[in-house]
């Protein structure tokens, strides 16, 4: 490869290891992929994406479209004095993580999680957080192991609002208890049941995309949460988040956009349709993408998304003496559950793998959802090269005609 057909960029994997990658002028995201995966040495990355930063706005790379549609002009002029940088991210969180079939995967997959639940906010799941520090631990240190100092970082393993709330002293006191509990339980184990648990936390197995209420207005916020299950829409009010509706797939009607404007029809809305925009064309079309995508995977695990704990729970308690019906106090570990016994697997075997499901065919999915993109009345972009890109992004179709993403535009009947 000629020095001046070649680009350097590093991709930040969800463990924060960084790999520097020489990739051609012309390179596409799937190029980027294999090498990636290749170094790696895992070919199981069906739920992992390349993320990068657009318009203030964390996207997807799609993997079929040049890296030049998205990066800065300088890395194209080979002229940046800044590290390009990609990051890879898991894209399509599962039910079920027992469909990452291999270890190498599911141990990024468990690092992004675990970063994820540090900056996670469910106060009213305090107990939670406790219950996962001590499968982290497990995952990571394996039994535990009497000591005279303390062997963990808090900081490492809670959210910072956690350790504000109950200091350091009270966590490294607890937390080795609850560890202990686990002795005997493989790491691998350990980090099935951090990602089972930390799924139920409604902040942390979704991705959030930035929409706004009106078109020509950057206030007004509206936080558009893509998970497995569906839609969590919030808005941000004098700077808090304020939950709006969780829509679940099944509820959803339709879902377009024309030029920035998405409008979304589902049941449970105080209205037939909500209506946002984008900040621009490109990021409608990526997340119109992520989201057809997202639900196709849905329909297609379906059958094998089980409940991976079965038997009796165990109730445990840490307490400082104080009677467990009392009100919650800075003395008092919230109460949590630990499924200890043996996993179950039930239901049908077709799809044993995320590659397998997100393959199969969608056009039998239990009910029907639409997803399509209208011709755009209005062309907002940040770049005047966008309006080439989006050609690009839309193979084989004029920009002059209605904007249909082969991908994205489907309908299961």
């Amino acid at each position: 490869m000629m020095k001046n057909q070649s680009r350097s960029l590093s991709v930040i994997l969800p463990n924060n290891t960084k790999l520097n990658l020489t990739v051609g002028l012309k390179a596409r995201g799937q190029d980027v992929f294999n090498q990636l995966s290749e170094l790696l040495g895992i070919s199981d990355l069906h739920l992992f994406g390349l993320s990068f930063v657009k318009d203030h706005q964390p996207l997807f790379l799609d993997l079929e479209q040049k890296l030049s549609v998205y990066l800065p002009k300088s890395w194209k002029k080979n002229a940046s004095k800044e590290e390009v940088a990609l990051s890879l991210k898991v894209q399509y969180f599962v039910e079920n993580t027992q469909l990452i079939i291999t270890s190498e995967a599911r141990q990024l997959y468990y690092a992004e999680l675990k970063g994820k639940v540090l900056r996670s906010e469910c106060f009213e799941q305090e107990g939670l957080y406790f219950q996962l520090a001590a499968y982290a631990l497990q995952a990571d240190l394996g039994d535990y192991e009497e000591r005279n100092f303390a062997y963990f970082s808090p900081l490492g393993f809670f959210p910072f609002w956690i350790i504000q709330k109950r200091g350091n002293p009270y966590i490294l006191e607890h937390t080795p208890t609850l560890h202990r509990e686990l002795k005997g339980m493989a790491s691998s184990e350990a980090a099935l049941h951090f990602m089972q648990e930390a799924h139920t936390l409604s902040d942390v197995p979704l991705t959030i995309y930035r929409l706004f209420k009106e078109k020509n207005k950057a206030q007004g916020s509206v936080l558009i949460g893509l998970a497995s299950r569906g839609l969590q829409i919030s808005e941000m009010l004098n700077g808090k988040q304020q939950f709006l509706f969780d829509l679940a797939w099944s509820n959803i009607h339709s879902i377009t956009f024309q030029g920035r404007k998405f409008d979304i029809r589902a049941d449970g809305l105080r209205q037939k349709k909500i209506v946002f925009y984008s900040s621009s064309v490109l990021h409608a079309i990526n997340l119109l993408q992520h989201i057809s995508n997202s639900h196709r995977l849905h329909l297609n695990t379906k059958k094998r998304n089980t409940e991976l704990y079965g038997g009796t729970h165990r109730e445990m308690y840490i307490t400082d003496g104080a009677d467990l019906d009392m009100e919650d106090s800075d003395d008092e570990l919230p109460p949590m559950k630990f499924p200890l016994d043996h996993r179950r697997t039930t239901g049908t075997t077709e799809c044993t793998n995320v590659k397998a499901c997100a393959d199969s065919d969608v056009s039998k999915g239990p009910f029907g959802l639409e997803m399509s993109v209208d011709e755009p009345e209005e062309m907002f972009v940040d770049d005047p090269e966008d309006i080439l890109h989006l050609t690009e992004l839309v193979e084989g179709v004029s920009v002059d005609g209605p904007l249909l993403l082969p991908i994205s535009h489907w309908k299961a009947q």
